[in-house]
């Protein structure tokens, strides 16, 4: 059974689980008018069946029939197995931002937010940001008509699985979906409804090539008919960050830095009524830092039973020293903590499953400690903890790949916050 936690309070957690009819059709992407060849350059009024282009933004369809652009698993983004059936599709959510500062793209390539790496190859060449490109705010979205109206005053659930492109210069929020009642079309931009459901969390799962499940619930007004997807927020309200592509060749390198988009695979859409013999109430000990959204962190705090997992935060099992790894959490873990200077950090170290002793998850919290204090975090902020009685926690629910549950054994490190008294 899969859940969705949302988090209501420091006390109270409840997971949906839901299994009636999918109001969405053709939801996984496997129905397609002809096998793609190359990714879309031409808008159409026909994209797939049961899905249009509401815009002259144009998302592109990948299947394992094509051979080409868009093939399975590698791709013109990277590389992807769908996260069930046969084909995905992929969205812009963000197209050539309005960056106010000058940027040397050579030592733009990093290999986490906070740990820049030069380019030792000097004839890599600056792209030339002021070259005519796609206009600011552009946008690609797609929108189904529903199986059935919404009814009035019902709770639904929606979910997808979302994965960031291997070849996205940037990582970015605001993936949101809504509800109309009747068709909406427009040229080109930003489409100007509020979303239903958005990925508003503490930090937008970015491991790149690794489906995500997202879900939420919302309250329906009654007769929205249509559902689009896509990021209805400009420039100016959706976060981004650069994408770490430090692994790849500086040709491929280049290329990524030019074309300047946020990039997210999709699949595996579903919409359901929930029935109030569905609502059940969890207990959860432990809440993936990734499912937290941005007004909920400062509710995990030491006076509650609730703890924050560090879900994308990895380390080399087996190695004492190594510093912790991290392409966002980390970044977003403290700068939360430097706009709160009145909250401390309590570190709680889980053992791996194949550890014996706690010296691993020593090594691991004095490391978590020697990276915040050199990002200016004082010690006098930080305390430190091991759970002798937890091995490695993997929500294996949240990951898929190749439709199949994944284990991560990341989540080593829980936190907690706690005011420091003047």
């Amino acid at each position: 059974m899969r859940v969705y936690i949302s988090i209501l309070s420091c006390t109270l957690f409840f997971g949906f689980a839901v299994t009636g009819q999918n109001l969405i059709r053709n939801g996984s992407f496997e129905k397609y008018y002809v096998c793609p060849d190359n990714y879309t350059v031409e808008y159409t009024k026909r994209f797939l069946p049961n899905w249009v282009m509401p815009t002259k933004g144009t998302p592109d369809y990948f299947n394992r029939c094509s051979k080409e652009m868009v093939g399975v698993p590698q791709n013109f983004m990277g590389s992807i197995f769908p996260a069930e059936g046969d084909g995905f599709i992929g969205l812009v959510l963000l197209d050539t931002p309005d960056v106010k500062e000058e940027i040397d793209y050579r030592d733009y390539v990093h290999s986490g937010p906070l740990a820049p790496v030069n380019i030792t190859n000097a004839n890599i060449k600056k792209p030339d940001t002021k070259r005519k490109v796609k206009p600011i705010n552009y946008r690609e979205y797609i929108q189904t008509q529903l199986v059935t109206p919404l009814q009035p005053n019902q709770l639904y659930r929606i979910s997808f699985k979302y994965a960031l492109a291997q070849h996205s210069t940037f990582v970015s929020n605001r993936l949101g979906i809504a509800f109309t009642e009747s068709p909406i079309t427009q040229k080109d931009g930003v489409l100007p409804i509020k979303p239903a459901v958005i990925i508003d969390t503490a930090v937008l799962y970015c491991t790149p090539g690794i489906w995500v499940e997202f879900a939420d619930t919302f309250r329906t007004q009654g007769g929205e008919f249509f559902m689009t997807i896509g990021n209805f927020f400009p420039d100016s309200q959706s976060t981004y960050f650069p994408n770490d592509i430090s692994s790849l060749n500086t040709t491929l390198q280049r290329a990524i830095l030019t074309n300047q988009v946020a990039y997210y695979y999709l699949d595996n859409i579903r919409l359901e009524p929930v029935k109030k013999e569905d609502v059940k109430q969890l207990s959860p000990r432990f809440i993936p830092f990734s499912m937290l959204k941005r007004h909920e962190l400062s509710k995990i705090d030491t006076l509650c039973r609730y703890y924050a997992l560090l879900d994308e935060v990895y380390f080399d099992i087996g190695q004492p020293g190594t510093k912790p790894r991290s392409l966002c959490q980390l970044y977003w873990l403290t700068d939360f903590m430097t706009q709160n200077p009145n909250l401390g950090i309590e570190l709680n170290g889980i053992l791996h499953e194949i550890e014996n002793d706690t010296v691993g998850a020593s090594s691991r919290l004095k490391a978590m400690m020697e990276y915040l204090q050199e990002m200016g975090i004082s010690g006098g902020r930080i305390r430190l903890r091991i759970f002798e009685d937890n091995k490695a926690i993997s929500p294996k629910y949240r990951f898929y790949r190749e439709g199949l549950p994944c284990v991560f054994y990341s989540s080593l490190v829980a936190v907690r916050f706690f005011t420091i008294k003047e």
